[in-house]
């Protein structure tokens, strides 16, 4: 004899379970059970059919479907082909077999955690470096866990103290985070972003908040680089867009329409005769300081992939594949036979501590602070030379860059730009 047992289910997404036991003293042969779900109950996963199959005695057999329940209540199974051979071989059949699935309530959510993030620290003063303190609330129902905070903005954060962790954050308790920061700009609202991610019981939370600071102060004038009237610009376009072992199938940057775009506006612009550009494509180690002692370019412009965990460009090796240069390096490259440099645009990804290593020695440089779209970094590059060719100084054409990005905006892409004159920054 076969025994059917159907499990409860809750209402919404559930899985229902179906077995089979042969609850006789022989066993069972070509055992088949067909499942017919009621109305409201509607099936997502799982095999409607159990069998054919053998059962020995006291055996069962499962098969569990995803099914969706509309609402709560009592639903009637049936099977339209439910049918087993004894060990005799003769043929049994359930002609109207009915079950009861009987749909409970949804469990009420488990609470989950919600993180806030305020502000302590409302006043800065410009170009000094300082403590910035923020507080964490857990207002949520439940503990987080593995909470992560990163702060970014108009603020130059201190490596070692450029992310916050904390393990775990109890429901209705809170934490003190602390940033070593200096100011770049002045003003009333200078924007900062908190980025935090935790976990609760429903999987990772990622939330961005905006806060405003208040940094007193005048800036203090930096050397910057303007042009000189009727004097050849020597431009050094580097190129590198190396394969990635970790990921082969990486689309590659379009650094080829970039250059294009730019030589296009450069013609275009009214000091078109003064600029000259050079270009270096699949650029290695040994090819950054070939071309600044051969060239002897007044701005170099690096395009392709930045290294986030370094903060530094990367170029391809002796076979091809990925080569991060360190910070250190490229500084030491520019300060040997980059004399003639004036201002370095390093339109990678992520490469704000290669920019501060660099303006830090009295360089005009223009960073990311974030990952940027392919098509931004090229419509950053055309408003920046369109302004360079003209005659304007390397803050100006900045501007122009940003302008592009800004009037016909892809996410926030616009905030990715950065220019350091001599270790302060102008803007961005």
């Amino acid at each position: 004899m076969i025994e059917v047992a159907i499990s409860p289910v809750h209402a919404g997404d559930a899985d229902l379970k179906v077995c089979l036991t042969n609850s006789g003293p022989h066993e069972c042969l070509n055992v088949i059970f067909v499942i017919r779900l009621p109305a409201g109950v509607m099936r997502l996963r799982g095999q409607e059919r159990i069998g054919p199959i053998w059962l020995p005695p006291g055996k069962t057999v499962c098969e569990q479907l995803r099914v969706r329940a509309e609402r709560p209540g009592r639903y009637r199974l049936t099977s339209p082909n439910f049918s087993y051979q004894d060990h005799n071989g003769k043929p049994h059949r359930e002609a109207s077999f009915t079950a009861e699935i009987i749909v409970e309530p949804a469990p009420a959510p488990a609470p989950e955690p919600r993180i806030s993030t305020e502000l302590q620290t409302r006043e800065l003063a410009l170009g000094e470096w300082t403590v910035l303190r923020c507080r964490l609330s857990n207002v949520g129902g439940s503990d987080a866990e593995k909470l992560e905070l990163a702060l970014d903005g108009q603020v130059t954060v201190d490596e070692r103290s450029r992310r916050f962790a904390l393990d775990r954050l109890a429901a209705g308790a809170t934490a003190d985070a602390s940033f070593y920061v200096r100011a770049q700009e002045a003003g009333p609202h200078v924007p900062l972003y908190f980025d935090l991610t935790y976990s609760g019981p429903r999987g990772r939370h990622p939330d961005r908040t905006l806060a405003t600071v208040s940094v007193s102060g005048n800036p203090t004038p930096a050397p910057g680089f303007s042009p000189p009237t009727g004097e050849l610009i020597k431009v050094l376009y580097l190129a590198a867009n190396p394969v990635d072992p970790a990921d082969p199938g990486r689309r590659g940057l379009r650094v080829e329409d970039e250059f294009r775009a730019i030589q296009q506006a450069v013609s275009q612009g009214r000091k078109r005769d003064d600029i000259r550009l050079e270009s270096r494509w699949a650029v290695q180690s040994l090819d950054i300081t070939q071309a600044l002692s051969s060239v002897e370019p007044h701005v170099v412009h690096f395009a392709g992939h930045g290294d986030a965990k370094e903060e530094s460009i990367v170029v391809g090796d002796e076979y091809g594949y990925i080569h991060t240069i360190p910070v250190d390096g490229l500084v030491q490259a520019f300060q040997a036979v980059g004399q003639s440099v004036r201002c370095v645009v390093v339109n990678a990804c992520s490469t704000e501590r290669l920019a501060q290593a660099l303006a830090a020695t009295g360089l005009s440089v223009i960073g990311m602070r974030q990952p940027v779209g392919d098509h931004s970094a090229v419509r950053f590059s055309i408003g920046f030379y369109q302004a360079l060719a003209d005659g304007r100084s390397v803050e100006t054409a900045f501007g122009s860059g940003v302008a592009q990005l800004m009037m016909t905006p892809l996410g926030d892409d616009a905030r990715a730009p950065f220019l350091l004159s001599g270790g302060q920054a102008a803007r961005g």
